[in-house]
């Protein structure tokens, strides 16, 4: 029988959840350079206003949701989720939509924005569940595979 949502045992814990956003802030970062080449042409466009500032944050803010919703909605894993073999799936069982991938996105910008508080809930309570997992809905679990020392079966 697999992982249940809700279940404590099955739940990833805090260090897999920050290990996971640790990779992932990696290749968030070569995302973020990439996509902030043409930000100087936002300043050009608002002449350096208080508006291009907006549309700035506004844009890398997309491009970050992009990233963690792209991977929610499609597979439950990002990149550091599926190194550190942890996935996102619903309390129902059911995969993020884009919805719950916007909710748990807000909860995760809302536990960055006070200094990982939204993180160190989950030291609190029985299902281990952050601020984004009660925002959502949802539940990351811990996802076992083989031991290392085991190979696969040979085909001889």
């Amino acid at each position: 029988m697999g992982p249940t949502p809700g279940s404590s045992d099955s739940s990833a814990g805090l260090g897999r959840r920050f290990g996971a956003l640790f990779y992932d802030s990696f290749v968030l970062l070569g995302m973020l350079f990439i996509a902030a080449l043409p930000l100087p042409w936002f300043d050009q466009i608002t002449e350096g206003g208080l508006s291009g500032l907006w549309i700035k944050r506004v844009y890398l803010l997309s491009v970050c949701f992009g990233y963690f919703g792209g991977f929610w909605v499609h597979g439950g894993q990002t990149l550091g989720m599926k190194a550190w073999r942890i996935r996102v799936i619903r309390l129902d069982g059911c995969r993020l939509g884009w919805i719950d991938a916007l909710k748990r996105f807000f909860g995760l910008c809302l536990s960055t924005v006070t200094l990982g508080l939204g993180f160190f809930w989950a030291l609190t309570n029985t299902e281990r569940s952050t601020w984004q997992d009660a925002l959502s809905q949802t539940c990351v679990l811990w996802c076992p595979g083989p031991s290392k020392g085991t190979l696969p079966p040979s085909n001889s």
